[in-house]
């Protein structure tokens, strides 16, 4: 994820901050990219469909960084990616591209279960991880029970209209008193394209 090489560029306009420095305010969350990173922790269960409490490790790894958000005084307002942006423009032969990079990357990533399967039959548990991690992919009935956890832990979320970036760039554009947020906390670079002012793009504990 992210636009190639525009960290890079941006180098020079990056620093290192401690997010208590949003203490008081409110700060956006792009939920997909904690879950991409949530779910790596327990990719096998999830490919595997097990059985295991260990499956919903990603929600734990999800709500372990909000709660340190809420530990500062800093309330997370987290975002979900909602459906795919309508565009009337597109020729027959753009769309044509559009569902074979989708099949590509389905294909892809059943390839590496299958890999990952065969390694597993084989004993060599760690080769099968890293191909699991390629594997994972976030469903709705993932982004579902953390919305769930989210509503129990009175947490306020937003279903984006369309992809998230856009919503977050949209509340970061709007004043506090109308539900602005004060930065964004995400995964990758698309949200300095966005023209965000304050952007987290590496949360460490």
């Amino acid at each position: 994820m992210g636009i190639k090489d525009l960290l890079r560029f941006m180098k020079p306009y990056i620093k290192p901050i401690h997010i208590k420095k949003y203490a008081g305010k409110r700060v956006g969350i792009d939920a997909y990219s904690w879950l991409h990173k949530g779910a790596y922790s327990c990719s096998m269960e999830l490919c595997l469909n097990s059985k295991s409490e260990r499956k919903y490790q990603y929600l734990n790894y999800f709500m372990h960084r909000i709660n340190l958000l809420r530990h500062y005084n800093i309330t997370p307002v987290v975002v979900f990616d909602g459906g795919n942006i309508p565009c009337k423009a597109v020729t027959e032969d753009e769309r044509h591209r559009h569902v074979v990079h989708i099949l590509c990357f389905v294909l892809r990533r059943e390839a590496n279960r299958d890999l990952a399967m065969e390694k597993l039959k084989q004993g060599n548990v760690k080769a099968a991880s890293e191909l699991f991690q390629r594997a994972i992919s976030i469903t709705p009935a993932m982004a579902h029970q953390l919305i769930q956890v989210l509503r129990t832990e009175n947490i306020e979320f937003v279903v984006a209209p369309y992809e998230a970036d856009a919503q977050l760039a949209y509340l970061s554009s709007l004043e506090v008193e109308k539900g602005g947020i004060a930065a964004v906390i995400t995964e990758d670079s698309d949200l300095i394209a966005y023209g965000c002012q304050a952007v987290s793009t590496s949360m460490k504990l």
